[in-house]
């Protein structure tokens, strides 16, 4: 399996990425200067060590969804100090599946830099969190299964998103309030970057409405 260091994100200041076959793991900087670690990827734990260590160092680790917990046991083992980190209505299955204890989306919240925002999508199943950064290249969405993209090495942006196949069936609960919790969302801040956990990242002038137009056929 192919795996790629944290390497910076242009025009995010403070935002990271690594790569373990398709999956990815966003690194973004707290507001004391440590690491906060999205969606933990199984196989990084290792490689990341130092690469972490030299840009602050971990003091959180959020694990974005239910589903997204193979990474957890081994990031937890790497980084004892660190703050494991889940939301409420995800909790319950992670806490079956890897016996660990987490700490609330509040525990994090109290980190944040003050661009960045905790983002609790509604209609969803999975405790889905996504991050969201405002920079002066513009707003940056970092997301789980929701949205994902086309794979291209690491640095190059791709233009467009796309669905996972899986997430209508396993992701939504309720179509219409996700519909309108997106739409409401990007009427107000206009994302133009996409850090998905599925692919590489998107960069597009018109991102929001391509976000909302997947939705409608997808959903």
């Amino acid at each position: 399996m192919t795996i790629q260091p944290f390497s910076p994100v242009t025009g995010l200041n403070g935002v990271y990425v690594a790569r373990s076959g398709k999956l990815n793991c966003t690194a973004f900087r707290l507001r004391d200067g440590t690491i906060c670690l999205y969606s933990p990827v199984a196989g990084l734990e290792k490689s990341e060590l130092e690469n972490l260590a030299e840009l602050g160092g971990v003091s959180a680790v959020l694990a974005p969804n239910h589903y997204h917990n193979k990474g957890l046991k081994g990031h937890a083992d790497a980084y004892p100090s660190a703050s494991l980190i889940c939301s409420k209505s995800a909790e319950p299955r992670l806490k079956k599946v890897t016996e660990l204890a987490f700490n609330p989306l509040g525990t994090l919240k109290s980190q944040l830099a003050e661009n960045q925002k905790i983002l609790e999508p509604k209609g969803l199943k999975t405790g889905e969190v996504w991050v969201q950064i405002e920079t002066a290249s513009g707003i940056a969405w970092i997301v789980t299964d929701a949205f994902n993209a086309k794979l291209h090495p690491p640095g190059v942006f791709a233009e467009s998103p796309s669905i996972l196949g899986t997430f209508p069936r396993y992701g939504v609960k309720d179509s219409s309030v996700f519909n309108d919790w997106v739409n409401e969302q990007v009427s107000a801040v206009r994302p133009t970057i996409l850090l998905p956990c599925h692919g590489s990242p998107v960069r597009a002038p018109d991102l929001s409405s391509q976000l909302v137009g997947l939705l409608k056929g997808a959903l």
